[in-house]
This record gives structure tokens, sequence and C-alpha cells, in this order.
């Protein structure tokens, strides 16, 4: 019986710290890489690893001279998510002019995964505004959109 309930104790325990590395909801399954279409014409691939981590990389980023980006994203809703990367901005010299940010919220298109859909945000954060806090900056969007996007898999 000891064992048993040590057994119990352990599974419990591994369970519990496994979901906790999951970020939940739009959910972990749909984890991946997509190949995202913007409304104002960019081509980007996102990732969204299970652990909450959110990878970019857009077609913008030569003409615009900015970084690959990197961040985070959560669960909102049943089919949903919220999500925010941060780019390093340079300038002609490839001197650093300012951090941006886009702020994403996506929602799932049809049954399962395979297609996402929803809006993103950009804001540059410039001397003392703080990317880590959006109350910080002191002007409006510099870009607003809409995006589509479609799960890569490796079967095509």
């Amino acid at each position: 019986m000891k064992t048993f309930v040590y057994t119990l104790l352990f599974v419990c325990l591994l369970g519990g710290s496994t979901a906790s590395l999951l970020a939940r909801g739009f959910s972990g399954n749909c984890s991946g890489t997509y190949l995202m279409d913007e409304a104002g014409g960019a081509t980007s691939l996102w990732t969204f690893e299970a652990d909450g981590t959110f990878f970019a990389t857009s077609s913008l980023q030569a003409l615009l001279n900015f970084s690959d980006q990197q961040g985070s994203w959560e669960k909102e809703g049943n089919s949903g998510l919220k999500g925010v990367v941060l780019a390093l901005v340079f300038d002609d010299n490839n001197d650093l002019l300012n951090v941006s940010r886009v702020d994403v919220s996506l929602h799932t298109v049809g049954s399962g995964c395979d297609h996402i859909a929803g809006t993103l945000e950009v804001r540059e954060f410039t001397g003392s505004e703080d990317p880590l806090d959006p109350a910080t900056d002191t002007g409006d969007p510099i870009a607003t959109d809409t995006v589509t996007g479609r799960r890569v898999k490796a079967h095509g």
C-alpha cells in the first residue's frame, strides 16, 4: 500500500510539473510553425513552442532593417492566443534605433490547428520607453494589420 501511495504521488507530481510547462488553450497541440500572410503584403514565419515561446521572421526585415523577433504567447479563450514578439531595429549605420513590439491576437479557423487568423499591432519604443511595458509608449501604433496562417507540416 505504501508503494502504491508513493507511486501515485510521483505520477501526480510529474503530471503537474509537465502540464505547467505547456502553454494552455490554443493549445500545446497547436505549437509549430505557420506560414503567415499579412493583408499589407508581407509574408512571415511564426513559430509557437509548446512552452509559450514565440519566434517570428518577416519578409520585411531586409527592407526595414530589423532583426528576427522573439517573445512569448499564452492562451486566450477556448481557441485563441495572445502573444508578443520584440525586434531590434537598426538605422542606416547599423546602430540600434529602437526596439519594436508586435502584439498579436490569433484564433484557430475551422477544426484543429491547421489554419489561424487574427490581428497584429506594431509599436516602437525609444529613449526611456520600455517595450516590456506598453503603457510607456507615447506614440500611436506604427502599423496594424490582419493575418492568416497555415501550419507547416512535414507531409505537405
